[in-house]
């Protein structure tokens, strides 16, 4: 894992009694928060909107994962008028609702409903990430962030299984109850969530300055949650720039080519996290709640990999580690499309290779931003949100794309198209990117 400034290298790494103390109980809102976006929405959400159609579910997962978009302005009103806990009550709340709601709206309004609830994780999330960095000194940023992401992964795997059970009631009941778990982060939130007075005064030792420049929060991190979701805490850098995309100048550059490379191929995987448990339920005749469970296991399980995923990037560089990670994804897309022709194959296939889709996420959460480090080392907070904003882009691309080809044209069309896309991204990045990198 990157340091954060050359002081973090003086700080020990922290005992047993230290990394208790890394978990505070603030973290208990957002973990709800966190599993109501990446454990019940893109389980029940799919299947409450399949009633209009599959073209129509992958409309519901691009309007939620454009809801990233509200980071950066909640970021923005938390800095101005310190009111963390304040938009984290309304964050939770607008999950909840918007929960509540969705079984009731028509079609045109699930989509606002839908784009509500991404909003409201992305500016929880993003809130959690500042209770940190302008909290806490900047050498403990990695560490406590990370046990963040630990908390938040429990959370979401817990809220799977708790989408396995919601899954086989009703549309209307499971999302009622679902929306229990947004709206108990309220209380916990408004008494939890520490005030913060004021910014202070960062001081001149790099190691102890409790907050970057006023310009930008740059945060040197890998992201754990994962990419079923617009954000997660570690990816969803918030960048308070005084000049507006005073940031596009590094498209010029190499990072330019990686993020055209990028676009592509993170729009080819989100075929399948849009249409997740629909496309199990009909293409390989797994229902919902059992998709769910599987689901959560693959969280658990891969969450090992992230530090393996950092010495693999740390030994052979973050480039050569992406480049292993999307075409693994390539192929596995690939044997989905060709799974869901064949009919209806063994479940276990699907799932191990949906599992291998997942695993490859390990290797490129750590890889994107390393990589995005090293091109733009000048001006990796711009870089790092223009590499967040993309994936925003690119979700609601492939979640609307996919879900119309397989509307139209069926499952094996959709996947086919998510692994032309992420080839496309792969040989882009070949060709302009991993040629020019050494480890």
């Amino acid at each position: 894992m990157a340091e954060n400034g050359p002081g973090a290298r003086l700080a020990a790494p922290p005992g047993r009694a230290g990394r208790l103390r890394l978990v505070e109980p603030w973290f208990a809102p957002f973990a709800l928060i966190n599993g109501a976006a990446l454990g019940l929405s893109p389980i029940l959400l799919p299947v409450a909107a399949s009633r209009d159609g599959v073209g129509h579910v992958g409309l519901v997962m691009g309007a939620f994962n454009l809801g990233a978009f509200a980071a950066p302005a909640v970021g923005t009103l938390a800095d101005r008028f310190r009111a963390h806990r304040g938009l984290t009550v309304l964050c939770a709340a607008a999950a909840a609702v918007s929960l509540w709601l969705f079984p009731l709206a028509g079609p045109d309004w699930q989509l606002l409903l839908a784009l509500a609830d991404g909003a409201g994780f992305a500016g929880a999330v993003t809130i959690a990430n500042l209770l940190i960095v302008e909290r806490r000194p900047r050498a403990e940023w990695n560490s406590r962030l990370g046990f963040l992401e630990a908390v938040l992964s429990v959370g979401q795997g817990a809220a799977l299984f708790l989408a396995a059970y919601l899954a086989t009631l009703s549309a209307r009941d499971g999302l009622l109850l679902g929306a229990i778990v947004p709206a108990a982060a309220i209380p916990l939130a408004a008494v939890l969530i520490p005030r913060i007075a004021g910014r202070p005064a960062p001081t001149a030792h790099p190691a102890t300055a409790v907050v970057p420049p006023a310009s930008q929060h740059r945060l040197a991190s890998i992201g754990l949650v994962g990419e079923w979701g617009p954000a997660s805490p570690l990816r969803a850098h918030h960048l308070a720039h005084r000049r507006p995309f005073s940031g596009l100048a590094v498209l010029a550059g190499p990072f330019g080519w990686m993020l055209a490379a990028w676009i592509p191929a993170y729009a080819g995987t989100a075929v399948i996290f849009a249409l997740y448990p629909v496309l199990f339920q009909q293409a390989f005749g797994v229902a919902p709640s059992s998709s769910s469970i599987a689901f959560a296991v693959i969280v658990f399980v891969s969450l090992p990999l992230f530090p393996v995923a950092a010495a693999l990037s740390q030994r052979r560089g973050p480039a050569a580690a992406m480049a292993g990670a999307l075409a693994a994804r390539v192929v596995l897309l690939g044997a989905l499309a060709a799974l869901a022709a064949a009919g209806h194959p063994p479940a276990v296939l699907p799932f191990a290779a949906f599992a291998g889709i997942m695993f490859a996420w390990s290797f490129l959460s750590v890889a994107s931003p390393g990589l995005t480090g090293q091109l733009v080392p000048e001006a990796e907070g711009d870089a790092q949100g223009l590499l967040n904003a993309s994936s925003g882009t690119a979700g609601l691309l492939g979640s609307v794309i996919g879900g119309v080809l397989a509307d139209h044209l069926g499952y094996p069309a959709a996947l086919a198209f998510g692994a032309s896309s992420t080839a496309l991204g792969l040989a882009i990045f070949a060709v302009t990117t991993l040629r020019r990198r050494s480890p």
